[in-house]
């Protein structure tokens, strides 16, 4: 019994040293060495080849190595096993502490610092006490929910939205297109968490940005195309949107000629809110490898329907 490691344009041998680690009994193959097809019972994975799962025909589960399933959207042929994504409670975390910087950076104009004491000017800006600075996230999945829950601990007004409704103490929680007018217009930053699939593909657009308030802020901690450039662009190039904390983009790096690195309103940042460190994520990973051996079930599975 072997584990294909796959860590594609990654480090795999830290992957390597850390699943062995937690599990010695079973070999680890990195992708390209010699390796029997019929011994591979694991895959473990990040941007694989599409088709390549297919070859290992005693193949028991695939387990994804980063926090998102675009991967396997991508791979039309998946093998008829489960599909166990990441879900490391160090990578929400550190999202979540993301996530608060730029609601903290949003709400008590730190930027407006920065730039006046470029200038050496002494002026105190007017700001709402925290309680009534209104933050709503999108998406209340495993890593909206721990930001949800981190900002509301710091004394946040917080509310999400989510495709299904949700039940989260002291969050007011809406669900279904028919609540989004509400819910975007109670609040002064929007936090997206919504995961990638053809559903969400552009949905922050146009239509969702209008209905936010006039000088409310963005961030977006999840995948870039869910939002829609252009409609980010102009709302923000007319005065509606304040600004936007942006961590993921459509196209990674981000070119040089895109409009976002000079934006005056736009922060970048290069998709490095929520870093996967092989040491707890092989802990997870490797529990869930455990429970299966054992008959029981796991979590997060891939949903193939969904696509996330």
């Amino acid at each position: 019994m072997t584990i294909l490691l796959n860590n594609h344009g990654y480090d795999n041998e830290s992957w390597r040293r850390e699943i062995s680690r937690q599990l010695p009994e079973l070999p680890v193959k990195v992708f390209g060495e010699p390796i029997d097809p019929n011994e591979v019972v694991y895959a473990m994975v990040w941007n694989h080849p599409a088709g390549d799962l297919n070859r290992y025909p005693n193949l028991k589960a695939i387990f994804s190595l980063g926090a998102g399933a675009e991967h396997f959207v991508a791979d039309t042929s998946l093998p008829d096993v489960p599909v166990i994504l990441l879900a490391d409670p160090a990578v929400a975390r550190d999202m979540a502490a993301h996530a608060l910087y730029w609601v903290l950076t949003f709400h008590r104009r730190y930027a407006d610092y920065r730039s006046q004491q470029k200038d050496r000017i002494w002026h105190r800006k007017q700001i709402v006490p925290t309680s009534e600075f209104r933050v709503g996230i999108f998406g209340l999945g495993r890593i909206g929910t721990e930001v949800a829950s981190r900002i509301r601990d710091f004394g946040y007004a917080v509310s999400g939205w989510d495709r299904t409704m949700r039940h989260i103490e002291g969050i007011a929680c809406y669900s279904g297109a028919g609540s989004l007018p509400e819910f975007l217009s109670r609040n002064d930053v929007i936090i997206n968490a919504l995961p990638l699939s053809p559903k969400t593909r552009h949905f922050l657009d146009g239509k969702i940005f209008s209905a936010m308030p006039p000088g409310a802020f963005l961030i977006n901690i999840s995948r870039g195309a869910v939002v829609h450039d252009e409609s980010l662009l102009n709302v923000l190039d007319s005065g509606h949107l304040a600004g936007a904390a942006l961590d993921a983009f459509a196209q990674e790096p981000l070119p040089a000629e895109h409009r976002f690195w000079s934006h005056p309103h736009v922060f970048v940042t290069p998709h490095m809110s929520g870093a996967t460190f092989a040491a707890s994520a092989a802990a997870v990973i490797a529990n869930n490898v455990r429970r299966l051996e054992r008959g029981l079930d796991v979590f997060p599975l891939f949903d193939r329907a969904a696509g996330y």
